[in-house]
């Protein structure tokens, strides 16, 4: 293992293992029902991305990404390509979450993604670079290792990677209201502790707010981006603080096209800027500073 990823501690390597084979046992039944079209052979469950430390931060966004387990011409990334732990070839998936040696390098790969060469940078960014980590860079932390920065890890709210985008699959506000779904992201919040929680996107957001542990005031423009909207919020049953922003960095950084203004003539592709998500992430850091009386690096 990378001499930079502390191994779990026993109790935290049990928990994770828990949480695997509950994803494990989902995307078997998954792969039973009318979507199991949507579920890659031989690709396995993401709980989180990242190496887990004290008091971390967590971004929370969809599910893992087709491109996490398949190359551009759609065959899996195997070997020194693979991103994540890919079940050997004729293995079922029973016999995947019976295998303990086979789970634990499947949790090693979860805690080294962002010290390998293999991250998707293009969704979550470069260190110190854009997108994603450009964001957390401006609120002081970052997907990967370094020494002046928080550590941030990455989750999501369903941990199973699917073929097509989730916003292409119809019933997809099926699989978010399910039991499992809903217990699945609360306890992976438990087994991580976060400090500080973002939730990246306002469709998330509007599903949090339904639920007694979390509370958002109303939401506002970041100022000068009248376009990229966000709420502070609160994540009750851990006592943390929650950013909620309502724009992805998966996208033109607010998901809205490069080529559109806003209400100040501001391109949109000129969020997407390092230089602009680092202000961005700065400002919301200076308000939860200001809201909460705690500083959050």
């Amino acid at each position: 293992m990378n001499e930079m990823i502390k191994p779990l501690s026993p109790s935290k390597a049990e928990q994770a293992k828990s949480l695997l084979k509950r994803a494990i046992r989902y995307q078997a039944e998954l792969s039973k029902s009318p979507l199991a079209h949507e579920v890659i052979d031989r690709a396995t469950p993401v709980v989180w991305f990242g190496n887990i430390s004290s008091n971390n931060w967590v971004t929370i966004a969809t599910n893992p990404s087709s491109k996490e387990f398949l190359d551009t011409d759609g065959t899996l990334l195997l070997g020194k390509k693979s991103r994540f732990y890919v079940s050997e070839f004729g293995a079922s998936l029973e016999d995947y979450e019976k295998n303990d040696s086979q789970l634990e390098s499947t949790i090693e790969m979860y805690s080294s993604y962002f010290e390998r060469d293999t991250t998707y940078r293009s969704w979550f960014g470069k260190k110190n670079g854009a997108k994603l980590e450009g964001f957390l860079n401006g609120m002081g932390g970052s997907l990967y290792s370094t020494h002046n920065k928080k550590r941030v890890v990455h989750t999501d709210f369903f941990p199973i990677p699917t073929k097509s985008q989730m916003s292409r699959i119809r019933s997809k506000g099926n699989l978010f209201e399910t039991q499992f779904a809903k217990d699945f992201i609360r306890d992976t919040l438990d087994f991580l502790s976060p400090s500080l929680v973002i939730v990246l996107g306002k469709e998330h957001c509007s599903r949090l707010a339904l639920e007694n542990e979390f509370s958002f005031n109303n939401a506002k423009s970041i100022k000068g981006f009248p376009d990229a909207q966000y709420q502070i919020g609160f994540y009750h049953q851990l006592g943390v603080p929650v950013v909620g922003l309502h724009f992805k960095p998966s996208e033109q950084f607010i998901g809205l096209g490069g080529s559109k203004v806003d209400s100040n003539g501001k391109s949109h592709g000129s969020y997407a800027t390092k230089s602009a998500l680092n202000f961005m992430g700065n400002e919301i850091k200076e308000e939860i500073m200001e809201v909460f009386g705690i500083a959050i690096n």
